[in-house]
C-alpha cells in the first residue's frame, strides 16, 4: 500500500509566504490600487454569470456558511453576534434620516 499524503492543512506554501512579503512591503496606494482592481474584477465576473451560475454561486456560500456556523462553538457564535450589533448600531448612528429612510424602504 502506498504511503499516506500529508496534508499541509497549517503549512504555509512558498507562494503564500511570497505573497505574504510582498503585501507586507506594498504602501497604502498600491494596497488601495490591488484591493480595487480586485473589487472591479469580482464585479465583472458577477455581471457577466447567467443565472444558472449565480444560482450555484449562491447555492455553494449558503452550503459553506451553514457549514461554518455549525462548527461553530456558542460562545463564537456569541461572540460574532455580538461584533455584529456593535457595528450594526455605529452604522445606524453614522447615518442621515434620508439613508435611514432608504435603509428602512429597502427592508420592506
Amino acid at each position: 500500500m502506498p504511503p499516506k499524503k500529508r496534508l499541509s492543512l497549517s503549512r504555509n506554501s512558498r507562494e503564500s509566504k511570497r505573497m505574504r512579503n510582498t503585501r507586507s512591503q506594498e504602501s497604502a496606494e498600491e494596497r488601495a490600487h490591488r484591493l480595487n482592481s480586485m473589487r472591479v474584477s469580482a464585479s465583472t465576473s458577477r455581471a457577466n454569470e447567467t443565472s444558472p451560475e449565480r444560482e450555484m454561486r449562491l447555492a455553494a456560500d449558503r452550503a459553506r456558511r451553514a457549514t461554518s456556523r455549525a462548527s461553530q462553538s456558542s460562545s463564537k457564535r456569541e461572540l460574532s453576534l455580538t461584533i455584529d450589533r456593535e457595528q450594526h448600531m455605529l452604522s445606524r448612528e453614522a447615518e442621515t434620516a434620508s439613508q435611514r429612510g432608504l435603509r428602512l424602504t429597502a427592508d420592506r
